[in-house]
Parts: structure tokens; sequence; C-alpha cells
């Protein structure tokens, strides 16, 4: 079905703004130019290009609604505006190969986190305990994925006072929304190391493991760096 005068003015309109988001953000993001962002590294430069990555998937999921764009073609450009590199072509065939599918990002992992403590939960079921997250100082909902202190806290009671902390290792789920900013979309205890109270401190039996294996990790890793040095 042909395209009305309005729609394909539409279509001009939007490619055209594309362009210009992504030349802006080109020139805010001097490290990586949107034309060496090829097929093959396109999942290697999300993290440090996030804006630029959101655009061109937008860019390339908008040219998906108009089946007589067959290919596109790009143009590296000096400052002076003078072409420096011959054109380079992008089938249809390869747009989906630029359109991020999931919003979802690679967790992050905080293995020296600290939380207080403001709500726990003393039931079973998935539900969001309740914090204030050290590093930020924000208050959090977190799930507690750590089992075995979770069973300890619903079969022995175990305590939470005002002023409760736990040290423990964090997973910081992300997301990249539509205008390329990374924001955590939520929080997870994956293991307790310890449980303080003022002055009092108890390993818990995981955080013990825990500490031992990365002890053994660093000797290790100790040990490695010594031979190197003597060869």
């Amino acid at each position: 079905m042909r395209k009305s005068k309005l729609e394909q003015k539409d279509l001009k309109l939007s490619i055209e703004e594309r362009k210009l988001n992504i030349k802006t953000l080109k020139k805010e993001l001097k490290q990586k130019e949107p034309e060496q962002i090829t097929i093959e590294n396109l999942n290697l430069i999300i993290d440090s290009n996030p804006k630029i990555l959101k655009h061109l998937s937008n860019y390339y999921k908008q040219l998906y609604n108009y089946p007589k764009v067959k290919k596109i073609s790009t143009s590296k450009l000096s400052e002076n505006k003078t072409k420096i590199e011959e054109p380079k072509f992008i089938s249809r065939t390869d747009f989906d190969k630029f359109v991020i599918e999931s919003d979802d990002l690679e967790s992050e992992i905080d293995e020296n986190a600290t939380i207080e403590i403001i709500s726990p939960v003393l039931k079973k079921g998935k539900y969001k305990w309740k914090g204030v997250y050290g590093k930020s100082g924000e208050p959090i909902d977190f799930y507690m994925k750590d089992k075995v202190f979770k069973q300890s806290v619903i079969a022995e009671g175990i305590e939470f006072k005002n002023g409760t902390f736990i040290d423990c290792i964090l997973e910081k789920s992300r997301k990249i929304n539509e205008v390329g900013e990374i924001y955590t979309s939520s929080y997870s205890v994956l293991t307790v190391l310890k449980k303080h109270y003022e002055n009092t401190v108890e390993e818990t039996p995981q955080g013990k493991k825990y500490r031992k294996k990365k002890e053994a990790e660093n000797q290790q890793l100790k040990l490695f760096n010594n031979d190197k040095k003597e060869k």
C-alpha cells in the first residue's frame, strides 16, 4: 500500500531527527563515533556509549516500518565535513542486528555491600525487604536470595533491632530506558556475609565459606605473581 505524502514526510523528519540526535551524542561522547559501531562490536560498547546505542536501535526500529527502505549508507566525515572514507552500506536484512532486543543489561555485583535493615520479612514468600544501601545512603527494596540466612530468620526468629546492618554480596539488576540512561531496576542480596548491631558482629557460615574462598584465591594469585617475578 502506497504511503501518503504526509507519511513520507513524517518518515523523512523522523530519520533526520534520529541523525541529529546521533550527531549531537557524537560530540558528547568523542571516544566512539557512530560510524565505528559495527554489527560485530555492538554488544561490546553498550555500557560505554548507551545513549548512542539506544538512539541507533530506535533509528533502525523506525526504518522497519517502511519496507521500501532496502539499505542505508553512512560516511565518515572530518571536522570540516569532508568525506574521508567511502560510504558503508547496511542492508535491510542486517537492521535487526543493530536493534537492542531487551532493555535488560548485565547485572552489577557489589561484593562489599552494607545495608541497614529497616524492615525484614519474617514469613515465607517472595516479599521484598527494606533497607538503606550504605554506599549511596538511599533507601532500597530488595529480595533476600540467601536461602540459608532467610530460613534461619524464619526458623530461629532472628531479631533485627534499630541499627542492625548486614554485610552482603548485592546484585543490582540494570536496564536502559528510551533515552539511553542506565538505571537500577531491582536489588537482590545473594549472600549475607555478616550481621552486626552496635559492637556485636556475627559472621554467617556462608560468609565464612566465602571469606576462606577469597583468601585462597588471593594466596594463589600472590604465588602466581611471585613466580612471574622470579622468571
